[in-house]
């Protein structure tokens, strides 16, 4: 996902993961969460729950924070 306002290079920041939860495609969300299968504790699921736990995006909040629930169990 092009994400705006984000030069190369910065494509998982926070602000990107942030941008992937609002507008992404199943695809982006499918690499996410891929990557949060291989580390459930790692640096892509701990931006995942700081974006959450900061904002709130409609229909999006509750789906990843239960998958992250999920994963650390």
């Amino acid at each position: 996902m092009q994400h705006r306002n984000l030069r190369s290079g910065y494509e998982w920041t926070t602000a990107a993961i942030a941008d992937i939860l609002e507008r992404g495609t199943a695809t982006d969300w499918r690499n996410l969460a891929r990557r949060i299968a291989e580390d459930p504790t790692g640096s892509y699921a701990q931006a995942v729950r700081q974006v959450l736990n900061h904002t709130h995006f409609y229909g999006t909040t509750v789906l990843w924070r239960d998958y992250l629930d999920q994963k650390i169990r």
